[in-house]
């Protein structure tokens, strides 16, 4: 009988030592997912803040002014040019400078080459 018990404890330590051993394996795998997602996240943060640095000196005042006049022609707003709303009617011209109600022309395609 004692020899029949211990085997059955011998069995059941072995099995406990199997599955305990399983359990480790699992863990420690898990671990390493863990720690490679943490790496991919630390990865994304740094990413993001390159970006977001990288938005930041594009987005500076004096780089989009540079810009806006050497492509766009555009030129910085003087103080001439704001003007009251009793001044409108003087600033405004009477007519349109280009006329769209005409025919057989291509009135779009004329307001694009005047502005070029």
């Amino acid at each position: 009988m004692h020899k029949f018990l211990n085997a059955i404890l011998v069995i059941a330590v072995l099995a406990a030592g199997f599955v305990l051993y399983q359990l480790e394996h699992a863990t420690r795998g898990l671990e390493r997912d863990i720690a490679a997602l943490q790496g991919q996240i630390t990865d994304s943060q740094e990413a993001i803040k390159l970006l977001n640095a990288e938005w930041s000196s594009l987005t500076r005042p004096d780089r989009l002014r540079r810009l806006a006049e050497q492509y766009l022609k555009l030129e910085t707003v003087k103080a001439l040019q704001i003007v009251g709303l009793g001044e409108l009617g003087q600033k405004v011209p009477p007519e349109p400078i280009i006329k769209l109600e005409a025919k057989d022309q291509d009135t779009i395609g004329d307001i694009l080459k005047k502005m070029q």
